[in-house]
């Protein structure tokens, strides 16, 4: 393995993501409604280009119940639910605007479009909700469009207050690091931000501090985290995380040729905001998202072409399995007992963990992309 290995996996990483994203399709919209049983029950919901198109997934039935069209075009897909789970908030059009949608019938409850004049503004897949769900929290990059060049000016954090309705406008902001993709929010309040390293945010103040490092982590014998990370898919164990992959040396430090590559995951803990990085297997092959297991966080399941499982106390691969067709997304049911492998196109496949049997398929209308997941409980 030589000098150009992250390089030629990031580049195979990228065109997998852009050529997944070109195609669609279209069928008949479901219009199913909920029925109130009293009882708790799991749902997912996730979005669909080639408009952006919500759909309601029962987990006990395993249909779509739900399918709301919203007036934006498609792309990222990001989501991110109020703490009753009744608005999902969906970063949209392009990486630019935002809606919220009341999910019992598909009304537009919140939108802001962050692009004014002519600053255009790009949040890569970094929107978060306050844990009372009265801010909604994303990362701008923004350049100012002139006559004949682009100006770049300087990345932030924007508030939005929720209860304010339609086409809301930031009520404060925040200098910011560049290159931040995914974010989340501790139960105290504070920002996480996931760039380069990971910072924590006081959200009142802006002022924010590194709490783990990643592509400037030092530890000795190992180069910085390359991450390739616009999926947050951790919220299922009340976690911030995000993979990476990284170089050990087992000559002296900085000496690629002889080096074992490792993948592995960053946490941060929303209830006490310990943060940690922990190596869980080998690089073998390209991966985009992984996820721990609930109730065995030491088990690590990953996906893209493949569905793998690791055991990140040995760091061996213990299982994998090709799959029919490429899944950037994978998440859990609440009690560990079922895998959700959703994005890139029009499904949703439903796997045992301890055989990797496959247990469900679940149409969709047009393809995922780079749309994430949410697995939530709620009366239903």
């Amino acid at each position: 393995m030589n000098r150009n290995f992250y390089k030629t996996l990031f580049l195979s990483s990228i065109v997998m993501l852009l050529s997944a994203c070109q195609g669609s399709n279209s069928e008949e919209k479901i219009t199913t409604t909920i029925t109130t049983s009293g009882s708790d029950k799991e749902y997912l919901i996730t979005v669909t280009r080639p408009n952006t198109t919500l759909h309601l997934v029962d987990l006990q039935t395993n249909k779509v119940i739900r399918q709301c069209d919203l007036p934006a075009g498609p792309g990222p897909g990001t989501l991110v639910m109020s703490p009753d789970n009744s608005i999902v908030y969906i970063l949209t059009n392009h990486f630019s605007d935002i809606y919220g949608v009341n999910i019992d019938n598909c009304d537009v409850v919140f939108s802001t479009q962050q692009s004014t004049g002519n600053i255009r503004v790009k949040s890569i897949a970094s929107i978060a909700i306050s844990p009372d769900g009265k801010e909604i929290y994303t990362h701008q990059n923004r350049v100012k469009i002139m006559n004949d060049h682009y100006e770049m000016l300087p990345p932030q954090i924007a508030a939005f207050n929720t209860s304010a309705g339609l086409n809301v406008e930031a009520s404060r902001t925040f200098d910011a690091p560049r290159q931040v993709t995914i974010m989340d929010a501790l139960e105290s309040g504070e920002l996480i931000i996931g760039g380069q390293d990971i910072f924590l945010m006081d959200i009142h103040s802006g002022k924010y501090d590194v709490i783990l490092p990643s592509l400037n982590d030092k530890q000795p014998g190992y180069s910085g985290k390359d991450v390739l990370s616009v999926w947050q898919m951790g919220k299922i164990n009340n976690e911030f995380y995000r993979m990476y992959s990284r170089a050990k040396f087992n000559g002296k430090d900085g000496d690629l040729a002889n080096a074992e590559y490792l993948f592995g995951h960053e946490t941060v803990n929303l209830e006490t905001g310990k943060a940690e990085a922990k190596d869980f297997g080998p690089v073998e092959t390209v991966l985009f998202t992984s996820i721990r297991r609930p109730g065995q966080l030491n088990r690590v399941y990953a996906t893209l072409n493949d569905l793998k499982e690791y055991d990140s106390t040995t760091q061996k691969l213990i299982r994998s399995i090709d799959l029919p067709y490429t899944y950037y997304c994978i998440n859990f049911s609440h009690n560990g007992s079922k895998i959700y492998l959703s994005g890139a196109l029009d499904s949703i496949a439903v796997y045992d963990p301890d055989t990797f049997e496959k247990l469900a398929h679940i149409k969709l209308t047009g393809d995922g992309s780079m749309s994430t997941s949410i697995i939530f409980k709620r009366q239903g």
